[in-house]
């Protein structure tokens, strides 16, 4: 038990250890009160990976702890994954609770089989859910670097995110893919426990690193993002779309898209599109283009000359993919189906 608290003590005091304690003021907010979530769930990832060590290396000297020690350790892996997604996400709100909760759900049904005898069939699911729910946990920690490493414009950014993802699976890769499925004879099983402490110990010391480098280099926050100025009603570009809707008939192409109409006119999408709902007074541009559509499907369902044509034909003519949409956004303009309006 003494080389236990030594251990811890001299972990403690580390200058790691004091370095993660003084990343919790974050650079963009250096007000003590408001602490990094990166920092937060770092530093319970350290102490969950500190108490599976000390259950692995020294469970005869824990006596009658060993089962609290268990509990902490077994969290390791969902303490991982909330760590891992502070650094790569800065959510804010309700909803960047429910990852914490799914955690603490599985440490709870954790903490439950560790004290009562699995004998039972309600518990035996519980077991099995806990035991998916980590795996689980240590997949979603994997992915979460990646998730959006295409949007990501910075070199670094993508690099750092990467290198990331890459160290974490090669830390798995040893403590659950070649320890656990090595024979029962071989030296990897023989030394499975202190390989685990050392990956364990290893995942700590990388996430320091990780976190110390989103010190220096800042994960942009999405709602920080400046808006788009809004641009003043373009007289020129509304008459324009409306010549090429009108005299151009371009509403009769079925792929028909934004990026048509910004590159006739030469300006960017957002501008057509501001014009649209704006100047023109269209919810959107698909209703706009739904609008050119049905007023030529209305003309050609009342022209004798034109009579001996199926419907869909006429939708197809007119620019519609199907006779669904058709069908859909005649009756929603008119209050009736081509066909009722065809024959009044």
């Amino acid at each position: 038990m003494e080389i236990g608290h030594s251990f811890f003590r001299n972990f403690r005091g580390s200058a790691f250890m004091g370095s993660i304690l003084q990343l919790g003021i974050s650079p963009r907010n250096p007000n003590p009160a408001k602490v990094d979530p990166s920092v937060v769930y770092g530093a319970v990832f350290m102490c969950a990976s500190l108490a599976f060590c000390l259950k692995s290396l020294l469970a005869i000297q824990l006596g009658a702890t060993i089962d609290f020690f268990a509990i902490i350790g077994n969290a390791t892996c969902g303490w991982s994954w909330l760590a891992t997604r502070s650094l790569f996400r800065r959510e804010v709100g309700p909803h960047s609770l429910w990852p914490l909760g799914a955690v603490l759900l599985v440490m709870a049904s954790s903490a439950v089989t560790s004290f009562v005898p699995v004998d039972d069939v309600p518990l035996r699911i519980l077991d099995n859910l806990a035991r998916l729910g980590s795996s689980a946990m240590l997949l979603l920690a994997i992915a979460e670097p990646l998730l959006d490493l295409r949007a990501q414009g910075d070199k670094t950014e993508r690099q750092f995110r990467i290198l990331y993802a890459a160290g974490y699976v090669a830390i798995l890769g040893v403590a659950v893919l070649a320890v656990d499925g090595a024979p029962r004879d071989s030296l990897a099983s023989q030394l499975s426990i202190p390989i685990k402490a050392i990956c364990a110990i290893a995942a700590v010391f990388g996430y320091g690193w990780a976190l110390s480098h989103r010190r220096q280099h800042p994960l942009e926050c999405a709602t920080a993002r400046p808006k788009r100025k809004a641009v003043a009603p373009d007289l020129q570009l509304g008459e324009q779309l409306v010549s090429l809707m009108r005299e151009n008939h371009l509403y009769v192409e079925a792929d028909l898209r934004v990026a048509d109409l910004a590159r006739l006119t030469g300006e960017p999408e957002y501008k057509v599109t501001q014009c649209i709902t704006g100047m023109l007074g269209f919810p959107n541009f698909n209703q706009m283009v739904n609008s050119y559509r049905i007023a030529e499907a209305k003309h050609r369902l009342i022209d004798p000359a034109l009579a001996h044509l199926p419907i869909l034909t006429i939708a197809l003519d007119c620019g519609f993919g199907s006779i669904g949409p058709f069908n859909r956004a005649f009756k929603t303009d008119t209050g009736m189906t081509p066909q009722e309006y065809r024959r009044r």
